[in-house]
């Protein structure tokens, strides 16, 4: 069953056409990766479904509600959560605070000490965000997206800058609350970390969709290795 379905969304920035017409759907409790070239337009579809960037034509509806997109506190308010690229947190608060922020704001529902746990924050939570290292400050900064209990989650590329043991840590939350019933629409670059994650792969060239399908699928499809993966599909592949 469809949780978001995307409904011709087009979005023009001045004479630049960002997306173009664009119809899609993520189901209930997939991972489903959003892939393409930079500029290909999927941060500009993260920022529309999470509110943040009000399209130029087109709408969505989101678990039974119709007439999407919302204005960001709305969107969060139905349970469509986002993180950015770079990382996001009240960096003169400590972790502990910057928890306290996501459990008020998030109805007080979240289980923060699943959180703690999952995102192996324990050892920090005294001290202040800005003095933590880039890899826990990511970790953190996934922790309040979560604290807020998205039904959706938006990453937006959550592996960049990360080691690869690091790498490893973010995929095993990731599978961690997917278990637990959290629907993930992901943007990523890495291929290996995103094609061992995803079910379902969307490919985005030039504010278009060009693929769609699982990840085998998308890996053998010519059209997508000669537009988009000819460069990486060693590193997908080994």
């Amino acid at each position: 069953m469809s949780l978001l379905s995307i409904n011709a969304i087009t979005q023009r920035f001045g004479g630049i056409t960002a997306l173009s017409d664009i119809t899609m759907s993520v189901e209930e409790g997939t991972i489903h990766g959003l892939i393409g070239p930079n500029g290909a337009g999927k941060t500009t579809l993260i920022n529309i479904l999470s509110g943040l960037v009000k399209p130029s034509e087109g709408s969505m509806e989101f678990n039974g509600r119709q007439n999407g997109p919302w204005p960001m506190a709305s969107a969060v308010q139905y349970g469509i959560v986002r993180t950015f690229q770079q990382t996001r947190v009240f960096m003169g608060l400590t972790a502990r605070e910057n928890l306290r922020i996501a459990h008020v704001a998030g109805a007080g529902d979240a289980n923060a000490d699943d959180l703690i746990e999952a995102l192996a924050l324990g050892d920090v939570l005294d001290r202040v965000a800005g003095e933590l290292p880039y890899a826990v400050l990511r970790r953190l900064s996934l922790a309040l997206a979560l604290g807020l209990r998205p039904k959706l989650l938006l990453l937006d590329e959550p592996a960049v800058g990360l080691a690869p043991d690091e790498i490893t840590k973010m995929a095993e939350v990731i599978r961690h609350f997917h278990g637990q019933g959290l629907t993930v629409l992901l943007v990523e670059h890495n291929m290996r970390f995103l094609m061992e994650l995803a079910s379902r792969v969307s490919v985005f060239v030039q504010g278009r969709l060009l693929f769609e399908g699982t990840p085998a699928e998308c890996q053998n499809n010519p059209t997508v290795i000669d537009a988009y993966l000819g460069r990486g599909l060693k590193h997908v592949e080994h």
